[in-house]
């Protein structure tokens, strides 16, 4: 492939991928943490109560964090791999819930504005997936705060 168009393909992944988690995030975060809460527990999957409240708050601003990292390309690669994971376990639950039975009221994927069904959520989870890679596989790229800092910044100097 013509490595302009790699790189201009890993950039709308890495941007579209940050954007996802941050708009995710961000809808999460600004509802009551009890709300998702109960969005969780009704996964089945954690038992005490305690650590899903501990969840709840915390997931929504690891999403953003890593999100606006991943948009910015700042230490890409990690961001990467840790929206990778959620974007795994997320799977994983979902599709729990699939073999399980289990009728979700909401996924809790984004707030409670946007509620696809099961089957649409692990195929929007698999094109996050393959976003992950390629952000992983490719790096930031020049368009990223990774490539400004190890240039040394707007100078160029290092």
């Amino acid at each position: 492939m013509n490595q302009r168009v790699d790189s201009w393909l890993g950039l709308t992944a890495r941007v579209l991928l940050g954007l996802v988690f941050v708009a995710s995030g961000t809808l999460k975060a600004a509802a009551p943490a009890e709300e998702f809460a109960l969005v969780i527990e009704s996964y089945g999957l954690v038992s005490s109560r305690d650590l899903i409240l501990v969840m709840s708050a915390f997931l929504p601003w690891l999403e953003v964090v890593f999100g606006y990292a991943l948009l910015f390309g700042f230490l890409t690669r990690l961001s990467a791999a840790a929206i990778g994971g959620m974007v795994a376990s997320f799977a994983t639950a979902i599709l729990y819930t699939i073999l399980k039975g289990i009728r979700l009221p909401n996924c809790g994927c984004f707030g409670f504005g946007f509620t696809p069904t099961p089957h649409q959520e692990l195929a929007m989870n698999g094109l996050y997936a393959v976003c992950a890679v390629q952000a992983l596989r490719r790096g930031a790229g020049r368009l990223s705060l990774d490539a400004w800092c190890k240039t040394g910044g707007p100078t160029g100097r290092t």
